[in-house]
């Protein structure tokens, strides 16, 4: 597509601020607004923006400028142990179609690098060839996958519940296969994103978002922007202690937080607790098949040993919390990602140790909120993420297009 500098820069400030005025704009892209006026007649005419209707603010309406959706779309992929999606958004944000899908993996822990990778290639191929996405332009893909990532060169450090994984190309082997570029996440940090772009960053502010899944870690917002650190590596709080006399960590030390509270510890925890013959209504499940569904289920209906052992759970939680408010001080705080279900069951424990070991002041105006997160989450939010990659580079992936 032929289109110049200033049509780039108008039309990422278009993106960037959401609903635009001229005067919105040349702010934003430090141009003139007799620039803007003569770019934002050829974005329209490209069909590349569209007119939202008029603003008012007591003096003569202002024009509101809007992306339009079909500029190109992201793929979002999430890869876990028990379940994996794939979803597409539009330039605008809007979500085009979801699907779940499963991986097989080969008993050889040796072949599940190439195993997921053939899989996850081949799914979001039969994806981005389906009729829902028919004609659209792909611009990138993003990829959340569970361990630990490094984002900045693309490599899948560790595979956590994936044996066999270890420092695993990913982003560059995906890019090869599907013929666009992707961008490597951490499910904490997609599910950060999506919340951002559903509060929304004035209302939101500093955000941090404690991903509960079969890892534990926090995506953190900062200015509205994802905060990733050196390499990457960012919102590693899996790692930290709570319980000195607990459970060994796959990282070798003893009582880390991802031994407490990811879904696999929970589960485990309600495990152990039943084989000890407590009384509960769980015990008519066999316990290898207990789910955080059964536990929440249990909780609601005044099961006693459900509500004290998340009540238990919750405090550890709270602990944790807490060092994240002490830390980065944020306005919003949120728990959510798969066991964010428990959410209610952990919620009084939580903000009793938070309010025992933070200083009231950093409390003021703190909006902590427990969410329960839907199945394809993180892959809607790996797009959104690659969304935001693709209009980093949105001039050149438009002029090759």
């Amino acid at each position: 597509m032929n289109i110049s500098g200033s049509d780039i820069d108008v039309l990422k400030s278009v993106f960037y601020l959401g609903r635009a005025t001229r005067k919105d704009i040349a702010k934003h892209a430090g141009l003139s607004t007799v620039s803007v006026t003569s770019v934002l007649g050829r974005l329209v005419e490209k069909g590349l923006i569209y007119v939202a209707g008029k603003a008012t603010s007591g003096g003569r309406p202002s024009t509101i400028y809007r992306i339009e959706g079909d500029i190109g779309c992201t793929l979002g992929i999430f890869v876990g142990s028990d379940r994996s999606c794939i979803a597409a958004v539009n330039s605008a944000g809007s979500v085009l179609r979801e699907q779940m899908f499963s991986l097989s993996l080969s008993e050889l822990s040796g072949e599940h690098v190439s195993n997921i990778l053939y899989q996850i290639s081949l799914e979001a191929r039969r994806f981005m060839e389906s009729e829902w996405l028919k004609g659209q332009r792909m611009l990138a893909a993003g990829i959340a996958v569970p361990g630990m990532v490094d984002t900045e060169r693309g490599i899948w450090l560790h595979g956590l519940q994936f044996s066999g994984i270890e420092n695993v190309e990913i982003s560059a082997a995906l890019g090869k296969a599907l013929g666009i570029p992707v961008v490597l996440e951490d499910p904490a940090r997609c599910a950060a994103q999506l919340a951002l772009s559903r509060i929304g960053s004035a209302e939101a502010g500093e955000l941090v978002f404690l991903y509960l899944g079969s890892g534990v870690g926090a995506g953190i917002i900062v200015r509205g922007e994802l905060y990733r650190g050196s390499r990457g590596l960012a919102g590693e709080i899996g790692h930290f202690i709570v319980d000195k006399g607990g459970a060994r960590c796959s990282c070798g030390n003893v009582g880390c937080l991802e031994t407490v509270v990811s879904v696999p510890a929970i589960l485990q925890r309600f495990r152990i607790r039943l084989s000890e013959g407590v009384i509960s209504s769980l015990q008519r499940i066999d316990p290898a098949s207990i789910t955080l569904e059964h536990i929440h289920d249990a909780a609601q209906s005044g099961d006693r040993l459900a509500q004290s052992t998340l009540f238990e759970i919750g405090d550890f939680l709270g602990d944790a919390c807490s060092r994240l408010i002490q830390l980065y001080n944020p306005r919003t705080l949120i728990i959510g990602g798969p066991a964010g279900i428990l959410g209610p069951y952990f919620r009084e424990a939580t903000l009793q140790t938070i309010r025992s070991q933070v200083i009231p002041e950093m409390l003021f105006d703190l909006h902590l909120d427990f969410i329960s997160s839907e199945s394809v989450d993180e892959a809607l939010g790996s797009a959104l993420i690659a969304q935001q990659w693709a209009w980093q580079h949105i001039g050149q992936l438009m002029r090759n297009h």
